[in-house]
Order: structure tokens, then C-alpha cells, then sequence
């Protein structure tokens, strides 16, 4: 949990300065949206595997010779972790700052995502010995997860989700829009 804590630390403060920089860029919406709907595509292409530039593929770690023990140490390390993450997340992470940016509401994107991956984590340290399948199928679930992340970039880019939203709550839900 401490770990967990130390890098939620480190994207809820990219979320928060994402949310006061789309704030600053709300008279350019409509521009923000499209550019960053092309850096969406972009990294879905990365994702798949599609487009593979070498700045992006470069992995750094920090490797420590005594770890920091007990609580607060698995915080630090946590933050050490979020600071230094691979490539992988890099195109998602980037993706929902882009969206962070043009909406105005990244602190709440960044809480979303943080439970997106912390929630699986903790749940999945109670089974590290048993998730070999997680191994097995993991390119698999991220090419899938870069074609989504294509198919938004396109959604965002010509402003598509205002109008499927509009027509989910008018014919789909009957006017329906929440609690």
C-alpha cells in the first residue's frame, strides 16, 4: 500500500498540473483537442508496435545496493518507481494527460488511471507466484489496448464524442443522464 501510495504521488501531481495548464488552454480548445488527439494516435502506434521511435523505447533504472526497508522505504521506492517508469505506460500516461490538457479535469483522469493500475497491482501481489498467464497474454492485451487508444485519437481529433454521447443519451438511454 505504501509502495502504491509513493507513485500515486507522482501522477496525481502530473494530473493536478495538467488540470491548471488546460485551464490556461481552454481558449484553444478545439486546437489542444486535435493535437492532442494526434499524440493519442501516436502512442497507440508505439503500443502496437507499429511505429517504434528509440527515444521512446530506452529503458532507465535505478538500482539501489541497500533498499530503503519498512513503510517508508516502499514509499520512497514507490516514488522512485513512478519517477523511472518503463516505456510502456509512457504512451498511455501520455494520452491521459493529453486528454488532462484539452478537458481541464486531469487530476481526475490521473485518479482514474491510478486506479486503473494500483488496483490490479495490489490485488495481483497477493498472486505473483500464480499469474503466469498475465505473461502469456500480456502483447497481446497491449496491441489491443493500442488500437483502442488509436480509435480515440481519432474519436478526439474530430470531436466525435460529443456526438455519441448525444446520441447515447437521447435514443439509447431516453434522455437519461446520471443520478
Amino acid at each position: 500500500l505504501f509502495f502504491i501510495a509513493g507513485f500515486s504521488i507522482i501522477f496525481l501531481v502530473l494530473g493536478l498540473s495538467t488540470t491548471i495548464i488546460g485551464v490556461l488552454f481552454k481558449e484553444y480548445e478545439g486546437l489542444v483537442r486535435q493535437l492532442g488527439a494526434i499524440l493519442v494516435i501516436f502512442f497507440g502506434l508505439v503500443v502496437t508496435g507499429i511505429f517504434q521511435p528509440k527515444f521512446l523505447m530506452r529503458d532507465k533504472k535505478i538500482l539501489f545496493k541497500n533498499r530503503p526497508a519498512g513503510y517508508i522505504g516502499s514509499l520512497f521506492i514507490g516514488i522512485a518507481y513512478a519517477a523511472g517508469w518503463t516505456p510502456c505506460v509512457g504512451p498511455i500516461l501520455g494520452a491521459v494527460m493529453s486528454l488532462g490538457l484539452y478537458t481541464g479535469e486531469g487530476f481526475i483522469y490521473m485518479v482514474a488511471y491510478i486506479l486503473g493500475f494500483s488496483i490490479p497491482f495490489f490485488i495481483l501481489s497477493f498472486f505473483v507466484g500464480k499469474s503466469t498467464w498475465i505473461k502469456k497474454y500480456s502483447q497481446k492485451m497491449m496491441v489491443i489496448s493500442g488500437y483502442i487508444m488509436i480509435l480515440m485519437g481519432f474519436v478526439l481529433y474530430f470531436d466525435w464524442m460529443t456526438k455519441i454521447t448525444s446520441y447515447l443519451t437521447t435514443y439509447v438511454f431516453k434522455g437519461f443522464q446520471g443520478f
